[in-house]
């Protein structure tokens, strides 16, 4: 049976018949005889719709002739039966191609289900940028790259382990990645880390105006769900307050944009201090950074760390730890009559510049120091003759000091109230801080202490060797160390970079990478996105998972067809700031 469009001479009328040939017992010839009239056609639209009728004809009488005529097997169990020996044809079924497919055109809404829903966006932005910044060539096999790079794209749409990623891949995705393969893919990712760096500090210099200038500089901790401890999983000082499991410290840089710059990964129980030399020393080796500026917060303020900064001919700005200094500096910011008023970006500060002078020692003289005290301040006026400290007050952060430490003592006095045994509070870190002990016995508030503390509200000061540049304008590129906390947020609770699940450490490492580079992608999509318009990283990938397609299967034919999804204005915009168009038709697939 088939359908058959009849013509009319001069006419531009169709008559659509469902038509089956039968082989004439006399004559021996085939002829066509029709078993329905359908309807006649007047246009192409009219004709489609008359076809789809056919087919839907055709296949009811099929069924009603199988369930009337059912054939007699010659065997008794059938062609099931064990018994049976046919020979079965070689090689695959013959694929259907693409032209072979019903057209869309064709296609009636009652013959079709939904087979799947899949999302497009994040393949189709952030995959077209995978591409710009190189990272489809990192690994040597085709294969392994296409698995790096759905592992990189759904660590951005949907972060999980990857087991839970091979299964969202095949689910939302329509990609099937066993779990091995995705092991043996972050293997081979492990040998070309260092290739993978260089990749992306290379696509952060090619999408900046100017060259890397400003270097932001943190660290941070990474733990796991264990407390198994080998060369790089360790105990340590957790910023998760996740002292019970082991951990690892990530050191990461990028520039004043928040774009990804390197990253080096330690054991986890390497001191903040010494990440900043071994970083400084592995990017050397990696990049060709010069003339840069480093920031960094206080964990930095080392006399090693700034020596090893002055030796390389780099340029810092780092918070000082204010309480540490000398108490001949502490007075002098405390009572110096110096500071004079400034704009900091929008906030209005009182603004000081000290040194370490030889003035200085006559007043310690004067107070009683020891000698040998004073010979150490001696060695720190040669050692800081070229750095200064910039101090600068603010009640804005005046009033964010005092509601923190109000928010503390409450804290502590609910605590006092439940039990003032020492031992027993020892534990809690801030007692010390604004607490008295009379042995093991008795706890209470010391005044002393709070009072002592509400002396540095506002407070804070840096370190630097930038000598020409304005007091106002080193503690404004200071602020922008709140850039690498935003990514370091980024990494942490979006990416999901922790807790971490691997135990070998080539995959720890592997892991992180591939963490890496998604962070550099919603970084630089999120930088191209904002000059059209301002979307934050979580908007972004909201709106991306958002953009969908829908995979309807044909009742009969078993046909394919992707049908886009809604697309809303600002997935629009996304799209627009990378020069993509999205196909919006339904159209066949394989």
């Amino acid at each position: 049976m088939f359908v058959r469009a009849k013509t009319t001479p001069n006419s531009p009328r169709k008559s659509i018949q469902v038509v089956e040939n039968v082989r004439d017992p006399k004559t021996g010839k085939v002829k066509q005889k029709i078993l329905r009239h359908v309807g006649i056609a007047m246009n192409e639209d009219e004709e489609a719709k008359l076809r789809q009728i056919a087919l839907d004809i055709i296949a009811r009488l099929q069924r009603e002739a199988e369930e009337s005529n059912p054939q007699l097997s010659l065997f008794p169990g059938g062609l099931d039966d064990p018994a049976v020996s046919l020979p079965k044809p070689k090689g695959r079924k013959p694929k259907k191609q693409l032209h072979e497919i019903l057209p869309v055109s064709q296609v009636s809404l009652d013959m079709i289900v939904e087979e799947a829903r899949l999302i497009d966006g994040v393949h189709e932005v952030a995959g077209h940028l995978y591409e710009e910044l190189n990272y489809s060539s990192l690994l040597r096999n085709q294969k392994y790259n296409r698995i790096l790079k759905d592992l990189v794209l759904c660590r951005i749409s949907n972060p999980s382990s990857k087991l839970a990623t091979s299964q969202h891949l095949k689910r939302y995705y329509h990609k099937e990645h066993d779990i091995d393969a995705i092991y043996r893919t972050m293997d081979h990712v492990f040998a070309r880390i260092d290739k993978m760096k260089q990749t992306t500090f290379q696509s952060t210099l090619s999408l900046i105006p100017s060259k890397v200038d400003i270097l932001l500089f943190d660290v941070t901790t990474l733990y796991f769900e264990s407390t198994e401890v080998d060369e790089l999983r360790r105990f340590g000082y957790s910023k998760d307050f996740r002292f019970n499991t082991t951990q690892v410290v990530l050191a990461l840089a990028t520039n004043s944009d928040g774009l990804a710059v390197g990253y080096e990964l330690f054991e986890g129980n390497k001191a903040e201090v010494k990440t900043l030399i071994n970083a400084l020393e592995n990017w050397k080796k990696l990049f060709n950074i010069e003339h840069v500026c480093f920031i960094g917060d206080r964990a930095m303020f080392t006399a090693e760390n700034l020596n090893a900064l002055d030796e390389r001919g780099y340029s810092y700005i780092v918070a000082a730890k204010l309480r540490g200094l000398p108490d001949v500096m502490q007075q002098k910011i405390l009572h110096s009559q110096n500071y004079i008023p400034d704009m900091v970006d929008e906030d209005f500060c009182w603004i000081n510049e000290l040194n370490y002078e030889e003035a200085d020692i006559e007043w310690l003289r004067q107070q009683g120091v020891k000698p040998k005290k004073i010979q150490s301040y001696r060695k720190k006026i040669a050692e800081n003759q070229h750095r200064k400290f910039v101090v600068s007050y603010s009640s804005k952060r005046a009033r964010c000091d005092a509601k923190k430490r109000d928010l503390l003592l409450d804290k502590i006095k609910k605590q006092l109230n439940k039990t003032a045994d020492s031992v027993r509070l020892i534990s809690n870190t801030a007692l010390k801080k604004y607490t008295h002990s009379e042995g093991q016995s008795k706890t209470s508030l010391d005044s002393q202490k709070i009072e002592t503390d509400q002396l540095w509200d506002g407070l804070h000061g840096v370190i630097t060797n930038l000598k020409d540049a304005r007091l106002a304008h080193i503690l404004s590129e200071y602020k922008r160390l709140l850039k690498i906390e935003e990514c370091f947020r980024v990494n942490k609770t979006t990416l999901k970079m922790r807790p971490i699940y691997h135990f070998k450490p080539e995959r720890i490492h592997a892991h992180v990478a591939i963490c890496y580079m998604a962070f550099a992608l919603i970084r630089q999509l999120e930088y191209r996105v904002k000059l059209i318009k301002k979307l934050s990283i979580d908007s972004i990938i909201e709106e991306l998972n958002s953009v969908q397609s829908s995979i309807y299967i044909h009742k009969i034919t078993k046909d394919r067809y992707r049908v886009p999804g809604n697309f809303s204005n600002e997935a629009r915009k996304i799209y627009s700031a990378l020069n993509i168009k999205r196909n919006l038709d339904a159209h066949p697939i394989l």
